[in-house]
């Protein structure tokens, strides 16, 4: 029997009882393996800054009226993480770490980029805090009635793992006791993005208010408004986050009596710290390129870079990580050995770029240095295709919670390789924007960047100029590209461990524009399809039951897409050639195909038009 809806073929897998650990984010904790290369302020450097807050912190109940909650904000850039990670590790050196949770759009595990594992993952670390009745009661709360606290909404897990547990034994313990004030850390609150219900469930089918990314920041800060505000809540909680409208307009209103803001500006002297970084990263570059520092870069080269970065530090790694290079960047061609290639010749590219600046933009030198950056690929409109395809969003079912995700670099590569080496080519000369040379295990994931204000960056139009790739016009490349490599696909796939996203990734190409469509015809035309056709019908017969239904969706959204360029009820002379291909394959695999009244039919209704496509029969139900 063939599944009859659009919604994703694991979003109803059954689930093993939850516990605990699978409900929490890892990575989102401060010392996790996944933050291993997390920024972190350099020795000697933000020394006031660090101060102040640490200050904050250790005044515990000295103060008469202590501020519980401190906001750390100021623009892209200004190095919020970098700081906060750097109070994570002192404070856990002190003894007086209670809990981190450090958000993530653009790099980590999915869990990082929504709400949904933020009290858990608070609730585990608190655990050690309050006694082996305290852990016993969340692991209880955690396994009762097969996890039924993670479907409550975030206040009531709030409540029930986190604050009442803490109250309770701030109740029991000496309240005259000296104890060392404790601080949980949240990072990157204006990273924390929407989640929504699966559309296609049918538990979650009535009519929702849809909510938005900052509907999701203010559900959080009222949670941890509502611990500060109690008067037996035993810690201090530091956030960051940018000065996002919404942040700022809870903190200057309903938070405003229980916070104290750090805004991270000129008062704590940047262009200082940024200078030592320098020195220190380019007595690095000189050790290693047998040159005196003294005859190397230079005090005029330095003050230039210092001035460029206004404050920003993000400006200052990249500049730093460009300079440095790569040995994996590609060789330049022939006509393009202008482009350059030692330490010297990447920092003299900076230091030509100087132009007259606008003083009310402070993204002007970060926008100019991407756009160098950018400019020294071999190819840096192939580059930037790359990097918009590997931005492209996708629908990713899990709970029947709806996430939005990135593809894993796996698939991409499957995909838009269309001759080996093309993603080095591509990406090698980007390595100090995002990581190039990547492990089979992070291959798993989405490609991660260094910083999100480079996102920013390609994803506007108006800061990244004539480079700019709009969303349709990267997704209309991927679909050129995966007829153009379709051969190779089902090979692949069917091995891989994580071979869902194959399916996901044409259901995207669902959503490609009928008027680009044309230009993605005669690689459709040029394509193998029966041969693809074949390999994916012959899989109903495997006995696992994820592969079977892999293949139906996948067959399903392949019709669709080939459907994609023609106008309602009726079919382009390439898509009835295309789509009678798949279906004599199919047929003669003994597949049941709806005719073509029943196709009609489901198309009127706004569904998959092939939805009514029904596996051989013998085909294994288990």
């Amino acid at each position: 029997m063939s599944p009859c809806s659009r919604r994703h073929p694991f979003a109803h897998t059954v689930i093993p009882q939850p516990d605990l650990t699978q409900n929490i984010a890892p990575g989102a904790i401060h010392d996790s393996n996944e933050r291993c290369d997390a920024p972190k302020c350099m020795e000697e450097t933000r020394v006031a800054v660090q101060e102040d807050i640490m200050s904050w912190i250790e005044a515990g109940g000295q103060d008469a009226q202590p501020k519980k909650i401190m906001w750390v904000t100021g623009p892209a850039g200004t190095g919020k993480t970098a700081v906060l990670g750097t109070i994570a590790d002192t404070c856990k050196e002190k003894g007086t770490l209670a809990a981190t949770f450090f958000f993530s759009a653009f790099f980590g595990s999915v869990d990082r980029r929504t709400k949904r594992c933020f009290v858990p993952t608070l609730a585990f670390q608190l655990m050690g805090l309050g006694g082996e009745e305290t852990r016993e009661h969340v692991l209880w709360l955690a396994a009762r009635d097969q996890g039924i606290i993670f479907t409550k909404n975030l206040k009531e897990q709030f409540i029930a793992m986190v604050l009442k547990p803490l109250l309770s034994r701030a109740q029991e313990q000496d309240s005259s006791a000296n104890a060392a004030p404790r601080v949980i850390i949240i990072d990157g609150l204006d990273e924390c993005d929407i989640i929504q219900n699966d559309p296609a469930d049918p538990v979650h089918a009535k009519a929702q208010p849809i909510r938005r990314k900052e509907d999701e920041q203010r559900e959080i800060l009222s949670l941890l408004l509502l611990a500060a505000t109690n008067p037996s809540f035993p810690f201090r909680i530091l956030i960051a986050s940018r000065p996002e409208v919404a942040i700022r307009d809870f903190f200057a209103t309903d938070g405003k009596a229980c916070t104290q803001e750090l805004f991270l500006d000129d008062k704590y002297d940047p262009d200082a710290d940024i200078a030592l970084f320098y020195n220190a990263k380019f007595s690095t570059i000189c050790r290693h390129l047998g040159i005196r520092p003294e005859k190397w870069p230079g005090k005029e080269a330095k003050l230039i870079l210092v001035e460029n970065a206004s404050g920003q530090w993000i400006y200052a790694a990249t500049v730093v990580r460009y300079i440095e290079g790569s040995p994996h960047s590609p060789k330049p061609h022939s006509q393009s050995s202008d482009k350059p290639s030692t330490p010297h010749q990447r920092l003299q590219h900076i230091l030509a770029q100087q132009k007259v600046r606008s003083s009310h933009n402070p993204l002007e030198a970060l926008d100019e240095l991407y756009r160098l950056v950018l400019e020294t690929c071999p190819d840096p409109d192939f580059s930037m295709k790359w990097l918009r395809a590997a931005q492209l969003e996708y629908r990713n079912f899990r709970l029947n919670t709806e996430w939005r995700d990135h593809f894993p670099v796996w698939l991409l590569r499957l995909i838009l390789e269309a001759s080996p080496g093309e993603e080095q080519y591509a990406l090698g000369s980007l390595s100090s924007l995002l990581p190039t040379q990547i492990s089979k295990e992070n291959s798993l994931k989405p490609y991660s960047f260094y910083h999100k204000s480079f996102l920013d960056f390609i994803a506007d139009p108006t800061r990244c100029g004539k480079s700019f790739l709009t969303e349709g016009e990267a997704l209309t490349w991927v679909a050129q590209r995966f007829f153009q490599t379709l051969d190779k696909h089902v090979e692949v796939v069917v091995r891989h461990s994580d071979q869902e996203s194959y399916p996901f990734l044409l259901e995207r190409l669902t959503g490609l524009q009928k008027s680009s469509f044309q230009t993605v015809v005669p690689y459709i035309l040029s394509s193998d399809l029966q041969k693809w056709a074949a390999a994916w019908a012959g899989w109903h017969k495997n006995p696992d039951s994820k592969v079977r239904v892999n293949s139906w969706y996948i067959i399903v959204w392949m019709l669709d897409v080939l459907h994609r360029g023609c106008p309602r009820y009726l079919c382009h002379s390439s898509c009835r050639l295309s789509t009678k291909k798949v279906i004599d394959v199919l047929k003669a695999k003994g597949w049941n195909v709806p005719n073509f009244t029943q196709v009609l039919r489901r198309e009127w209704k706004g569904r998959l038009r092939y939805g009514g496509l029904r596996l051989p029969q013998g085909t294994p139900t288990g």
